[in-house]
């Protein structure tokens, strides 16, 4: 749980009792309730990414079933194997996920962020550990993949690769990353039969020591509107 807010500010995170080492010393936490399609909702993650000045988590949800592709994977290959749902690529890396049920998240690391030079191993490690932690409360049994599992086909939670969230055998978090000049976009999934992070606010809590309750920025759903349809 979260802790106490301890400023009486509706707009901040309180700590949590539990020590541990935060990955940020300031955090902004988006929670972005409205429902769109797949190509704006992700298109919001990097109108995020070309203003934010400082972390940002965000949690989101689906305005209906769809599937994701990863930045390098065919198109074609995706809209055949799903035939009835809207298929959208990713900016950021990893296979193909299945949405409506799952609960997605973004983490948006501006530049300036030590955090947005760590190697991507490492920060995806990291980034993975603080999460199994605050879902060990729903998934007693959560643990982290310790080296990638064979390739079974391009569905990514049929591939679970090192450090991913996984409950016996079954795959239950992963994500991707993606780097540019302007900070690093990490998106991912929690496949735990809801389409809201519950434990969100604890996420963001063990990510900073000072997490801050924000709104969707002025202008950033303009901008993404205009990367969805391609025009920026």
């Amino acid at each position: 749980m979260v802790g106490k807010n301890e400023s009486h500010d509706p707009g901040v995170v309180g700590p949590v009792s539990e020590a541990f080492a935060p990955v940020f010393s300031r955090l902004a936490f988006l929670d972005d309730q409205e429902p769109r399609e797949a190509a704006l909702q992700l298109a919001v993650d990097r109108a995020l990414l070309e203003a934010a000045t400082l972390p940002i988590l965000r949690i989101y949800r689906w305005m209906g079933a769809c599937v994701t592709i990863g930045y390098f994977q065919q198109m074609a290959e995706a809209e055949a194997a799903h035939p009835s749902l809207s298929v959208v690529r990713r900016w950021t890396g990893g296979g193909t996920v299945e949405h409506g049920k799952d609960a997605p998240y973004s983490l948006i690391v501006p530049k300036c962020e030590a955090f947005a030079a760590v190697r991507p191993g490492e920060s995806y490690r990291m980034l993975h550990g603080i999460l199994a932690s605050v879902l060990r409360g729903l998934l007693p049994g959560v643990t982290t993949a310790e080296e990638d599992a064979p390739r079974v086909s391009g569905a990514c939670f049929a591939n679970p690769v090192k450090d991913d969230l996984l409950v016996g055998d079954c795959k239950v978090a992963g994500a991707g990353q993606r780097r540019t000049r302007k900070g690093l976009l990490h998106q991912g999934s929690i496949q735990v039969g809801s389409p809201y992070f519950t434990q969100a606010k604890e996420f963001a809590a063990r990510l900073s020591h000072s997490v801050e309750v924000i709104p969707l920025p002025a202008g950033v759903l303009e901008r993404a509107r205009e990367i969805a349809v391609g025009t920026g």
